[in-house]
Order: C-alpha cells, then sequence, then structure tokens
C-alpha cells in the first residue's frame, strides 16, 4: 500500500449495506451523549480517553480529537486514524480498553484485524449516531457510563437499558469552502416583454452648412456613461456557497456576461450589479452645403425587466484532506461523495441531476431582474432652423434716432 495517496472520499457502508452520512477522508469529532474520545496527546500503546471539551480547530489539542476514516478492500470495513495512529483493540475482548498503534497492519499481518472496525446505523433511522464494532473479539466501543477522563472500552451486544452507551456521534471537524458555477441559463421569456424597452437619448449635435458652398466635414468623438443594473436571485438558498459565478447571456442583449460574487445567495433575495457602460463614438459625417442636420445618438434600453430562468449549477468543494499514513493535505479538491454530503448537510433544494469528475451538477431556478443598454443608434436628420423674425412696424408710425 503506498501511504502518500491521498484518501478517497467515498459514503461509508453499514454492516447491513446501508449508505452512511459519514465520509472517509475527511476528519470528525467522535462523542457519546456529551463526551468526545481524545487521544490523550498519546502514542503507541497509549489508551484515548473521554473529554467535555470540544477544542475548536485553532487549540493545540485540536488533533487529538480529529479521527478519520479510511476504507479497506472490504466493503463495509474500515480503518479509524488519529494524530497518525490505528485505533486497534490491542488484542483485549469484552471489558478491555481501547488503545492506539502507530502500526499500519496490512491484511496479511495475524493483528490486522484488531484494526479493523464497522458501522452498525442505530435503531432510530432518523439518528446521525452509530454503532463501532472491532471485527476481531465482535465487541462494540462503549463508554461505560465511566465520565469525563475515562478510558473507552469494548462490551458485547448491550441491553436495552445501556444501548446509549454504543450510540457514537460522527460530527465533521472541518471547514470546507463550496464553490457554484451557475450557467446554461434558459430564460421563460413573459408575452410582450419587449414593450418595456424604451429609446433614450444619448447626445444630439446640430451641424449647420446654410450659409456655405462648400462641403462641411465634421469628426464626432464623444463617450457617454450609461448605468445597468443586473439582479439574480435563486429559489433555493446558496448562502453556504463561498463563491458563485454566474455565465449568461443577458437577455435580448445577446452578450455573455460573467458575474462573480464573493458572498452567498440567500433563497429569494436578489444580489444587485451595478455596471457603467461606457457608450462611444468616434464618427466622420459630411454635410452637405445649404443643409443643416441634427445627429442624434441614442439607445434601446430595457427598464426593469423580470423574467424567471432555470440553470445549471456545477457545485466543487475545497477541504482538508488526509493521507493514508493520517497526514493531513491543506485545501485539497473534495471528491464527488463529499461535494454531496456538504450539500445535504446544508439543507440544499436544487435537483441533483448528474456529476462529472469532483462536480456536482444540479439544476436551480430563480428570477432575473434589470435595466439595461440593448443597442446604441445615430440618426441624421435634414432640419430647417428657425429664422427669427423682425418685428412689423406700423403704419404712420414716426421712428426717431
Amino acid at each position: 500500500m503506498v501511504t502518500n495517496e491521498i484518501i478517497p472520499n467515498k459514503f461509508m457502508i453499514s454492516v447491513d449495506g446501508k449508505e452512511l452520512n459519514i465520509i472517509t477522508g475527511i476528519p470528525y469529532k467522535i462523542s457519546n451523549e456529551r463526551l468526545y474520545i481524545d487521544d490523550w496527546g498519546g502514542r503507541h500503546g497509549s489508551s484515548p480517553r473521554t473529554t467535555g471539551e470540544n477544542h475548536p480547530p485553532e487549540h493545540e489539542y485540536y488533533f487529538r480529537q480529529a479521527f478519520v476514516i479510511r476504507g479497506t478492500s472490504c466493503t463495509g470495513r474500515y480503518k479509524i486514524i488519529v494524530n497518525g495512529n490505528f485505533v486497534d483493540n490491542w488484542g483485549g475482548g469484552s471489558g478491555a480498553d481501547l488503545y492506539l498503534s502507530s502500526y499500519d497492519n496490512p491484511p496479511e499481518h495475524p493483528c490486522y484485524s484488531r484494526q479493523i472496525w464497522s458501522f452498525y446505523s442505530a435503531t432510530d433511522s432518523k439518528s446521525k449516531e452509530f454503532q463501532i464494532q472491532n471485527e476481531q473479539n465482535n465487541c462494540f466501543l462503549d463508554a461505560l457510563g465511566r465520565g469525563e477522563g475515562s478510558q473507552i472500552a469494548f462490551w458485547s451486544s448491550p441491553t436495552d437499558k445501556n444501548y446509549s452507551r454504543q450510540l457514537w456521534k460522527f460530527t465533521p471537524a472541518l471547514d470546507y469552502k463550496l464553490n457554484a458555477v451557475v450557467d446554461n441559463f434558459e430564460y421563460k421569456l413573459p408575452s410582450g416583454i419587449e414593450t418595456q424597452k424604451i429609446e433614450k437619448t444619448i447626445h444630439e449635435d446640430i451641424l449647420n452648412n446654410l450659409s456655405s458652398s462648400s462641403k462641411l466635414i465634421t469628426t464626432f468623438d464623444f463617450q457617454e456613461g450609461l448605468i445597468n443594473i443586473f439582479k439574480f436571485s435563486f429559489n433555493e438558498s446558496l448562502n453556504f456557497i463561498s463563491e458563485t459565478k454566474l455565465i449568461t447571456v443577458i437577455p435580448f442583449k445577446g452578450i455573455e456576461k460573467e458575474f462573480n460574487f464573493k458572498y452567498s445567495f440567500e433563497a429569494n433575495k436578489p444580489s444587485k450589479i451595478m455596471e457603467k457602460e461606457l457608450c462611444t463614438a468616434t464618427k466622420t459625417i459630411e454635410v452637405s452645403p445649404n443643409l443643416c442636420v441634427k445627429v442624434t445618438d441614442y439607445c434601446d434600453f430595457m427598464v426593469n425587466v423580470e423574467i424567471p430562468f432555470e440553470a445549471t449549477a456545477e457545485i466543487t468543494a475545497i477541504c482538508d484532506r488526509y493521507k493514508k499514513d493520517g497526514t493531513i493535505v491543506k485545501n485539497f479538491e473534495a471528491d464527488e461523495d463529499a461535494v454531496r454530503l456538504f450539500l445535504k448537510e446544508n439543507n440544499f433544494q436544487g435537483k441533483i441531476i448528474n456529476s462529472e469528475g469532483n462536480s456536482i451538477f444540479a439544476k436551480v431556478n430563480g428570477t432575473f431582474r434589470g435595466s439595461y443598454v440593448l443597442k446604441t443608434y445615430r440618426k441624421l436628420e435634414d432640419i430647417v432652423p428657425t429664422v427669427p423674425t423682425v418685428p412689423m412696424v406700423p403704419e404712420n408710425t414716426v421712428c426717431r434716432d
């Protein structure tokens, strides 16, 4: 076995063939009621104990409580690693204590089965607690009701009265970051939406060549900034996503845009993007003699459109991973099953449609809202300027200097 290989992220399988909401290759806190299993700073030959302290990641004892599950060649059979040591029954039976071993016994080793564990779901199907059984002695890990600071022991099948002593809760003990790229937008255009398009004047000029017998040649060079507003909201909450990228062709505009969000989307709460679109015009215009021309630059502008959409979200995750020897790999891409678990833990409501590599693809729905420039135009119009009139002087009126 290559010890520097990263442990695959796979859903664990219980003894009765059920898929468990536990993933191999990521760290977990293991607790019974309010007591956590802690390696107690021990090494080879030492015994883990229980503690009421739940150490956070920044605590110096955090990794004493970070247990990693590693699969074996047999479905439903696993090894448990903490701080680079392997959880081992040390040859003991019912009533004996749990130990740690620095050796990763291979399948051909006579003590291999001492480090092999299987999992039973709790009788309550909705519970996230499990019994943990050792393959060699067929006994279960048992808190024995000894209290804080005591060793964990093995015990045979419990009576109903003491069943809870063997129920161990697995809580993910890692920070992870989910990223989403949302594209393939399909907009459902409401009828009559094009009536929300208006003409908006950007710039006007009058070119007067009435008094000239030669051609007037003028070059225009101007810039005008117009504000586009785009809003996106999703029916499904994405508030657990760390970064979201949207790639879409803006309706009626026909231009693909990419928007990057460094925050999450709450359900049905629109995000707003404002951007300044610079409309520029550089063009030479010729005006014939004895003509006056009005030059108007304008644009088609969509006003307060609201369009439902369906899109595809590609979701990936980054988290701490572990190698087969128990060493940590920081900020590594998570495998597909880990992404599925993270989505499940966050109650993701989108419809998962397929997967590819380490990515999960899901359908999401929402609404696009916006007011924005579509196209710019230029219009030339011959005009007759207004000639000032001379006041009429009534007859019999004497004009004096």
